[in-house]
């Protein structure tokens, strides 16, 4: 009788491991197949030299003439994740999984990590209801992802993934190749960026009191010691700045155009106020050559906004969106 009930148990045993391997089985069928990097395949940048010369961001008009191609798609990025709006190209996915629906707690508790070091994270909940991942900026304007926050952001993954009972289905990361993808993000990330200015200059400088009064007239904000910008409706942001000028010139006119939505908006904006200074001060309005800029140099500089505006949306970062944001802060 003994052996009858071992057998028996041993038998129950091996029901319940075959159940519970088949459950297994259906649940990572719900995956996307095909790559390591499961439904947050990650995306990486198009290629390019690691060993270019990494430039400041764009500080004048005329640097946006020469056209930026869009950057590639990703290998082995499905049309499945970018309707999910998974990860962009300039980040890193470290991907969490669990048995059934990932809990609204849960998915709270991922959403809590929003920064390392300077890099931005970002929690995105999956096609599949039981996954999520928190993706990492491999690039800004401070820099390219580094080793200290690769691990930490590897380490804290790993410590959320313990706390809340998630697996982690990621590929391990190799640090060398993430260090290699950072390098070659912060590459493309400087080709894309824009920051668009241009000045007054005035034969006399006029009185800070007039300058405030013609800011006050073109609807404009102070900040303080003849700084003024424009407030974006409902928000706090900001969609252009005038500035004391340099090199001669009185005011300058500066618009960051990853950070404002609707860029050509905000660059018209930007042109009539500064026409309200002209008006108000004397002077004309030039670009850092000092070259004078008239309605049909606007329009042209518009154009080229424009088309800078629709590279960064193909490379998945939409001007004034959170993520383009933080990323270029």
């Amino acid at each position: 009788w003994d052996s009858l009930w071992v057998a028996l148990g041993l038998l129950a045993l091996g029901l319940l491991l075959a159940v519970a391997f088949h459950s297994f089985i259906e649940l990572r069928q719900h995956r996307k197949s095909g790559g390591s990097g499961g439904l947050f395949a990650r995306a990486l940048p198009a290629s390019s030299n690691d060993d270019a010369s990494l430039s400041e961001p764009h500080s004048s008009t005329d640097e946006l003439s020469t056209p930026v191609p869009p950057l590639g798609s990703a290998a082995g990025q499905s049309a499945e994740a970018e309707h999910w709006n998974g990860p962009t190209s300039f980040e890193l996915a470290i991907e969490f999984e669990c048995l059934g629906r990932m809990p609204e707690p849960t998915l709270e508790e991922l959403r809590t990590l929003r920064r390392i070091g300077s890099k931005p994270v970002r929690c995105i909940e999956g096609p599949g209801f039981h996954q999520a991942c928190l993706c990492i900026a491999l690039a800004g304007r401070s820099g390219f992802l580094n080793l200290l926050e690769l691990d930490e952001f590897s380490a804290r993954c790993e410590e959320i993934a313990g706390s809340l009972e998630l697996t982690i289905t990621s590929a391990p990361l190799d640090a060398s190749e993430v260090i290699h993808l950072a390098r070659q993000a912060e590459e493309r990330l400087l080709e894309i960026d824009a920051q668009v200015q241009f000045s007054l200059v005035t034969d006399r400088p006029p009185s800070l009191s007039a300058i405030e009064q013609a800011a006050q007239h073109a609807g404009l904000l102070a900040w303080g010691e003849g700084r003024f910008f424009m407030q974006e409706q409902g928000s706090d942001d900001v969609v252009f700045s005038v500035l004391p000028g340099d090199q001669g010139a009185l005011l300058g006119f500066m618009m960051d155009l990853p950070r404002v939505q609707e860029p050509v908006e905000a660059w018209a904006a930007m042109v009539e106020a500064a026409k309200v200074f002209q008006q108000s001060l004397g002077g004309q309005l030039v670009d850092e050559r000092n070259a004078v800029l008239d309605d049909k140099a606007f329009g042209y500089i518009a154009q080229q906004i424009q088309d800078r505006a629709r590279v960064f949306v193909e490379a998945g970062l939409v001007p004034g969106d959170d993520l383009t944001k933080r990323i270029f802060t």
